[in-house]
């Protein structure tokens, strides 16, 4: 009997232990300790693997609620509309926004609400809405994988215009490389006379590193006397040319007019000018003019004759 006895406790005992840690893991990760709950629905676009019944949805990493239920959306089939019992203390504001967590590379994945701010209102079921509706981001992976497949279309589209380029351009590009084949032979042809030509600069250029800096200053100090010279003869000697070359254009001119007056008429270089052509030759001022108004007419000495 007593050994019935001690087994019937040693039972009691374990079960009650059992029932006791059930019941505490079922208060500390169960919907019971969020206590009231308000249901919302969440729109999601696109897929949303790894997301199940149950699935915990959290705010800033807190766990909040669960997902109660999934559903294709009946008023756009690429969309998904999830239910989730959130607790009723949670800051849900028009400006929340939710969307997927993975845990990793496992698959599952967690609801995850971000964003609200302090001053917006609280989000209300709007109408004809049976609960309030929370508008799903894209998550990371989503991002990433349509990221990778916009990148991968345009490298498709890249390929494809580079081929059409290589093939419209075939034979310019076949001779560009024709040309940089010659191009090269004959560097290599005549690479004595190029390592010529660069030993003959470097000797060059050691020469002028070689040179004696009194002999700089020598070389700078004869310009600059030379740019003063030039100053000097800008500013003095260009003048007195000036008024040797005005003088010359006047005799020039003085000249010509008398050819043009003996051309027209030949015997005033033999006879003297003539009364009527004599103001022209001369200038009132000067004393040959006053010489030929005192002398004779010569058209009295031509009819004398």
């Amino acid at each position: 009997m007593e050994t019935r006895a001690n087994f019937a406790l040693i039972g009691a005992f374990t079960l009650a232990i059992a029932l006791a840690a059930f019941g505490f893991v079922y208060w500390f990760s169960g919907p019971s300790q969020l206590g009231a709950q308000q249901t919302y629905r969440i729109v999601f676009s696109g897929t949303v693997s790894g997301l199940s019944k149950g699935s915990p949805v959290l705010f800033n990493g807190l766990k909040v609620g669960e997902v109660t239920r999934l559903e294709i959306s009946q008023s756009d089939p690429s969309k998904v509309d999830v239910l989730a019992a959130i607790d009723h203390r949670t800051p849900v504001k028009v400006d929340t926004r939710a969307r997927l967590d993975q845990r990793g590379f496992t698959g599952v994945a967690d609801v995850l609400l971000v964003g609200g701010t302090m001053n917006a209102p609280a989000l209300q079921a709007q109408q004809g809405q049976d609960y309030p509706e929370i508008q799903a981001q894209r998550s990371e992976m989503q991002n990433l994988l349509g990221n990778a497949h916009e990148l991968s279309a345009k490298a498709g589209e890249l390929l494809i215009k580079l081929n059409k380029l290589l093939d419209d351009n075939a034979g310019s590009l076949g001779a560009t490389i024709k040309n940089a084949e010659v191009f090269t032979k004959t560097l290599a042809d005549n690479s004595q006379h190029i390592a010529s030509i660069l030993h003959d600069t470097a000797e060059f250029t050691h020469g002028l590193k070689a040179l004696d800096q009194k002999k700089l200053a020598q070389i700078s100090n004869d310009l600059a006397s030379a740019l003063a010279n030039l100053n000097k003869f800008s500013s003095v000697g260009l003048k007195e040319y000036e008024g040797l070359a005005i003088d010359g254009r006047t005799a020039i001119h003085t000249l010509d007019r008398t050819l043009r007056s003996i051309e027209r008429d030949p015997s005033q270089f033999i006879f003297g000018p003539s009364q009527q052509q004599a103001p022209q030759l001369a200038p009132p001022e000067s004393r040959a003019g006053d010489d030929l108004k005192s002398a004779p007419p010569l058209k009295s000495k031509s009819k004398n004759r």
